[in-house]
């Protein structure tokens, strides 16, 4: 009869403290997106948002937007001594560069350098100074 009260008392115990474990989902990574504008008449190029805050585990994606895109767009960070905060190399690509996922917390001052078409033809090269804060 102990044993039985024992084992009724034990599997209580693991109900309640399987009942009181919150029930949330782990969280969904994402890729936050960063607009690059080439410069427009005296407007000169800029992204958006210019302080881009994710979470570890998150990347970004630069895209261009607007009617004059870029040739070429890569991701260098200013500070050399900083490491890369994001799984893989530097982005770079034609109108879009991805990061991998952020793995260390931590604000970040980075450069977007592109090759901006000229309306006329041509290109020339621009470098916008963001910041992205790793939460």
């Amino acid at each position: 009869m102990k044993r039985i009260v024992a084992i009724a008392v034990s599997a209580t115990l693991v109900a309640a403290g399987i009942a009181a474990r919150p029930l949330t989902a782990p969280r969904v990574a994402h890729n936050s997106q960063v607009m690059v504008h080439c410069p427009n008449g005296n407007k000169p190029a800029f992204v958006t948002p210019v302080r881009d805050t994710i979470a570890v585990g998150d990347s970004i994606v630069w895209k261009m937007t607007g009617q004059v895109t870029s040739d070429a767009i890569s991701i260098t960070l200013k500070n050399a001594d900083q490491a890369w905060p994001f799984r893989g190399p530097l982005p770079e690509g034609t109108t879009s560069a991805q990061s991998g996922a952020a793995t260390t917390q931590g604000t970040y001052g980075y450069n977007v350098h592109l090759s901006c078409r000229k309306p006329g033809g041509g290109s020339t090269p621009v470098t916008i100074d963001p910041d992205i804060i790793i939460e």
